[in-house]
């Protein structure tokens, strides 16, 4: 048995008067209201709860992903005679010249300037032994 319903009881024990007997009945009902209120809100938090921790998990996953890939494809970085030089993981560890502009590989053509091979329209006026130079001096 629960309290409203000891408190409906003892109300009709008491002698009062009808229009205080309603009023008081009619609180008990918005307090049992309020109480499956209480409950459902308790249990939609707990669900809530549930799904933030689950996102929480996947967030740290895959911050933890991002950084190993970081890692993984991590590159130095120089600039030098407005030639973008990389060394990592898909260069084998070796110094060689990109774009600066697209970040794609350089060539220079015997006699010519150097450039963007994804023809991005970037160009330098190092020739193809100043750059075998250059990637020594590195």
């Amino acid at each position: 048995m629960s309290l409203i319903d000891v408190a409906r009881d003892t109300l009709k024990e008491i002698p009062m008067a009808a229009i205080l007997r309603e009023r008081l009945s009619l609180a008990l009902d918005q307090s049992a209201g309020f109480e499956r209120q209480v409950a459902a809100l308790q249990t939609e938090l707990g669900k809530l709860q549930a799904q933030l921790e689950f996102v929480t998990l996947d967030r740290d996953k895959a911050r933890e992903e991002l950084q190993r890939l970081k890692d993984a494809h991590a590159e130095e970085v120089v600039i030098h005679s407005a030639i973008e030089f990389r060394r990592g993981k898909r260069t084998r560890g070796q110094w060689a010249a990109f774009c600066p502009k697209c970040h794609m590989p350089v060539t220079a053509p015997m006699g010519f300037k150097a450039g963007c091979t994804a023809n991005c329209g970037w160009a330098c006026d190092v020739t193809e032994h100043e750059l075998a130079y250059i990637l020594t001096q590195l």
